[in-house]
């Protein structure tokens, strides 16, 4: 196994326990709420922190690598695009 593919792991752990903190924050009282939320606070650090390793480290293929500023995301990510550009 690659560290690459340890990366990977580790963001989708974080990201489904994002998930589930969630889920239970929908139904719980305001002070536990409060206590999720801060969860989910050091989860997302966390899960920006493996995604930074993965993209930085791995065979990250960016969405749209024939974009020369990379800012944004190819024509397909925008099913609306052809309708701006006739206005």
């Amino acid at each position: 196994m690659t560290y690459n593919n340890l990366f990977e792991k580790a963001l989708e752990h974080d990201l489904e326990e994002i998930q589930l903190l969630a889920r239970a924050a929908r139904t719980a009282p305001p002070p536990v709420r409060q206590a999720l939320l801060g969860m989910i606070k050091e989860e997302a650090q966390g899960a920006k922190f493996w995604n930074t390793l993965y993209s930085c480290c791995g065979d990250y293929t960016p969405p749209c690598p024939e974009e020369p500023d990379r800012k944004r995301p190819c024509g397909d990510y925008y099913p609306y695009q052809e309708d701006l550009k006739k206005e």
